[in-house]
C-alpha cells in the first residue's frame, strides 16, 4: 500500500496482519491529555482552534434499557452488574480460525446461529472454524461478505435457535460513552477490556475497504479483536464491530453496528451464492498471518526516514504543550511563521484548551524536501459559561528544512484546517 494524499481525513493504512487475521493497524498514531493542548499556530497571528471540521458532543443522553433475559430470572439490563454484563456478553462472542491458521473474532446476532464479524478475517474462505466461550469448535460457513464493507456473517448451524447479543440500533455512540470490547487478542479466547468512545465519525481507506463514520476507542484492542463486539457497558448491547488499529498508541476503530445491519440481516435472509473476493491493489497483504511479531509492513508500506523525522516534529511539539512549555513549542515553528505571530500570542492562544487527543498522524512526503503531515484532533474547549465540550479538527502542516539553515534541522513550515 503506498502512501496517498489524504483529502478530508481519508487516511491511507496498513494491514498488521494478512487476509482473514488480526486487527488492521493505521501508520502512526499519538495521544495526550493532561488537561492542556494546543491545536494549530495560527499565521495570521496569535494561536486560535481551526474553525473547519467543528463538531461539539453533547452530553450523552440516558437511554431507556430494555429487557435481557441473560440468567434464568428476569433481570433489566440497568440491574446487571458489570461482572454480570461481562459474563453474559462473553458467551456470545466467538473465535474465528480459517485453514491456514488465522484468527479473529465475532459474535451471535441473531437467533439463526449466525455470527457478525470482518469480512477481512474471513476473507477467501467459505468454511472456518468456531470456538465458543466454553472452547467447543463448530463449522461455520460464510454465507455473506462485503467487498468494500468489512463485515461479513458466518452461520454456524449448532447455535441455531440460541440467544444473541441485542443490537443498540436506537442510538449512536457518543463522545465519553463507556465500552467494552470483547474478542480474541493474539489468540488469547475470552479477553475483555474496557474503555471509552474517545471519538466518533472517523474515516479512513484500508485497501479494499471504507471505513466511515467511526467509533474511535481507547478500549485496548490487538490482532485477533477484529470481528469482535464493542458493546455498551451499562447494559451489554453492541455498539460496533472492532475492526482496526493504530501501530503506535493502541487506538481502536469500531465500526457502528447501525451502519452494517442492514446488509447483514440481507445475507442471512438470502445467502450469497457466490462469495466475491476482495480486490487488493497489491499482493502485499500476503503475509504470515500467525507471526504476531511481524508488524506485517512491506517495503512499501514502510513510511520513508523523512516523513517519519516529520510526524516526530508534532510529536515533540503537542509533548510540549501538554506540559505548557509553549517555548519549546514555539521553537519548532519555523521562522516565517514565527514573524506573523509573537510567542506572547501563540501561548495566549492556549488558555481555553483544557485537553487534546491528537487522533491521527500521517506523513506523506512531497518530493521537494517537505512534508505533508496530516492531523485529526479532539479537543476539549472551555465554553463562555465555564462547561467543556468536545471538538474535532481535520489539519495539515508542512514540515521541511528552512532555506538557509546548515544543520537541515526540520521545522514546522506552516498548519491549516482542512
Amino acid at each position: 500500500m503506498k502512501k496517498q494524499a489524504i483529502v478530508s481525513l481519508v487516511v491511507s493504512a496498513a494491514l498488521l496482519l494478512a487476509g482473514s487475521a488480526g486487527s488492521y493497524v493505521i501508520h502512526r498514531s499519538y495521544a495526550t491529555d493532561d488537561n492542556k493542548g494546543a491545536l494549530l499556530a495560527n499565521v495570521e497571528g496569535g494561536t486560535q482552534l481551526a474553525s473547519a471540521s467543528k463538531t461539539q458532543s453533547t452530553a450523552a443522553n440516558a437511554d431507556t434499557e430494555n429487557k435481557q433475559d441473560t440468567t434464568s430470572t428476569t433481570q433489566s439490563d440497568d440491574e446487571l452488574t458489570l461482572k454480570e454484563i461481562i459474563s453474559s456478553v462473553s458467551e456470545k462472542v466467538v473465535m474465528i480460525e480459517t485453514a491456514d491458521g488465522s484468527i479473529g473474532s465475532g459474535f451471535l446476532y441473531n437467533d439463526r446461529g449466525d455470527i457478525l464479524t470482518n469480512a477481512h478475517v474471513v476473507s477467501g474462505y467459505e468454511e472456518v472454524t468456531v470456538t465458543t466461550s466454553d472452547s467447543e469448535e463448530m463449522s461455520g460457513t460464510v454465507i455473506g461478505i462485503g467487498e468494500e464493507t468489512d463485515v461479513a456473517v458466518v452461520r454456524v448451524p449448532d447455535l441455531e435457535g440460541a440467544t444473541p447479543l441485542k443490537l443498540k440500533l436506537d442510538a449512536e455512540a457518543e463522545i465519553g460513552d463507556e465500552v467494552l470490547a470483547l474478542g480474541s487478542p493474539l489468540g488469547l479466547q475470552n479477553t475483555v477490556t474496557t474503555g471509552i468512545v474517545s471519538g466518533v465519525d472517523r474515516t479512513f481507506d484500508i485497501d479494499p475497504y471504507y471505513y466511515e463514520g467511526l467509533y474511535q476507542i481507547s478500549a485496548p484492542i490487538a490482532p485477533g479483536n477484529s470481528g469482535g463486539p464493542l458493546v455498551d457497558s451499562r447494559n451489554g448491547q453492541v455498539l460496533g464491530i472492532n475492526s482496526a488499529v493504530t501501530s503506535e498508541g493502541g487506538i481502536g476503530f469500531s465500526i457502528p453496528v447501525v451502519n452494517i445491519v442492514d446488509s447483514a440481516e440481507k445475507w442471512s435472509d438470502q445467502p450469497m451464492e457466490v462469495l466475491p473476493t476482495p480486490s487488493y491493489d497489491s499482493e502485499e497483504y500476503d503475509l504470515p498471518a500467525d507471526d504476531y511479531g511481524d508488524d506485517g509492513y512491506t517495503d512499501e508500506d514502510v513510511a520513508t526516514d523523512l516523513e517519519y523525522a516529520a510526524e516526530d516534529v508534532l510529536y515533540d511539539f503537542y509533548d510540549a504543550i501538554s506540559v505548557q512549555d509553549y517555548k519549546t513549542a514555539y521553537s519548532l515553528m519555523g521562522t516565517t511563521w514565527q514573524q506573523k505571530q509573537s510567542y506572547t500570542n501563540f501561548a495566549a492562544g492556549y488558555k481555553d484548551t483544557l485537553g487534546v487527543y491528537l487522533d491521527y498522524c500521517v506523513g506523506v512526503e512531497n518530493g521537494d524536501g517537505t512534508v505533508s503531515v496530516y492531523v485529526s484532533i479532539t479537543a476539549d474547549e472551555r465554553e463562555k459559561d465555564g462547561s467543556a465540550a468536545a471538538a474535532v479538527y481535520d489539519l495539515i502542516y508542512q514540515v521541511g528544512t528552512e532555506k538557509g539553515d546548515s544543520s537541515n534541522t526540520l521545522k514546522i513550515l506552516s498548519g491549516k484546517s482542512e
